[in-house]
């Protein structure tokens, strides 16, 4: 069965990874790439896993074995392990604690996965193939990058500033939603972000209009 889409807020969040492989490194930038705070603990830990905890006081990394009190207070647990027992052990102990958990090499131990996605700014697009095909994603994410670009990210922010006011200035839900997609064609169709005084005079003839 497909994942429900969901987008979290994981700003501080404080998040366990368990494993020091390219997998970790993968799954600890996704993290650290939305603002969590990356608790990392394993045997091993990988050169370039110690080489990112040197550019970000978000990544916290210990060599030592997993324990189940590393589980307390966590948003959510990432497992990446080739210790199948262990896996299942944190699998089966997170559910029970209602903590979502992912676990890299089985994804019916997993209560939530990975995405691949595609971020500009605040603006982001994912897929999942519940897990069926890595590859699969990476292609739909590389179809994305045609559409979703800096320059969307861009006009999110943009948009983000001026939805107060066009609440304000559109109280009809109609309205509203025409006055945005007024504003997103003009970005679009002349290749550019609008500056605060066009969307003003923008606002102003659509709410002539309307």
């Amino acid at each position: 069965m497909a994942y429900f889409p969901m987008f979290l807020d994981l700003t501080d969040a404080n998040c366990l990874v368990v494993g020091g492989d390219a997998a970790a490194l993968k799954k600890t930038r996704a993290l650290l790439d939305f603002g969590a705070k990356v608790h990392l603990i394993a045997d091993d830990i990988s050169l370039d896993i110690a080489a990112l905890s040197e550019e970000t006081d978000h990544l916290l990394l210990e060599q030592r074995q997993f324990t189940p009190i590393d589980l307390q207070e966590r948003k959510l647990v990432v497992v990446a392990t080739e210790d199948e027992e262990l896996n299942s052990q944190i699998s089966m102990m997170c559910k029970e604690g209602g903590i979502p958990v992912h676990i890299v090499s089985d994804k019916t131990k997993s209560t939530f996965d990975f995405p691949t996605y595609l971020k500009e700014q605040n603006l982001v697009g994912a897929f999942s193939s519940c897990g069926n095909s890595e590859a699969l994603e990476k292609f739909l994410r590389n179809k994305e990058k045609e559409v979703l670009t800096w320059r969307l990210g861009e006009l999110n922010e943009m948009l983000g500033r001026w939805k107060e006011p066009i609440n304000d200035l559109f109280p009809r839900e109609s309205s509203r939603n025409s006055a945005f997609e007024q504003l997103i064609d003009y970005a679009l169709c002349y290749d550019g972000i609008p500056s605060d005084e066009e969307v003003e005079e923008l606002l102003g003839a659509i709410s002539m209009s309307l």
